[in-house]
């Protein structure tokens, strides 16, 4: 469940977000469209707590992204346009990285957990350069 109630966000004097209201329930798919500069972008940082809104509030699964960041970080993931891997590591490593990062508890467990449930367990080891982008191609 999201919950977006008058959302406003500004850098300077450019008004990124200003009073969205928004509301996704919880098993519903969504697609965020709009042009360059419509504030997709914002919305996603301010809802990933990556942001805090100048004001109104923001609800993920119950939670407040500023109050509650910490129960927000565990119940999102977010695929960035840009890729975020450093490809000289490992998946393992990168995987590792990132949980630290986050202050996940049991790291090593919740990484090989991560690893088996995506299907990389075998390939965990090998440089992320070294794998197949996607597309069907071989591994």
């Amino acid at each position: 469940m999201i919950r977006v109630e008058a959302a406003v966000k500004r850098y300077g004097a450019l008004p990124a977000l200003d009073g969205i209201d928004l509301s996704i329930n919880a098993g519903e798919a969504f697609g965020l469209l709009g042009p360059n500069g419509a504030g997709k972008t914002t919305l996603v940082r301010l809802l990933a707590t990556l942001a805090s809104p100048d004001s109104g509030r923001l609800l993920v699964g119950g939670y407040d992204t500023v109050s509650e960041a910490a129960q927000v970080k565990r119940l999102i993931g977010v695929v960035f346009q840009e890729n975020n891997l450093d490809r000289d590591l490992t998946p393992r490593q990168n995987l590792s990285f990132h949980a630290r990062l986050h202050r996940i508890e049991a790291a090593e467990a919740a990484v090989a957990e991560m690893l088996a449930r995506l299907g990389l367990a075998e390939r965990a080891d090998r440089p992320v350069n070294g794998l197949s982008g996607g597309c069907g191609d071989d591994w």
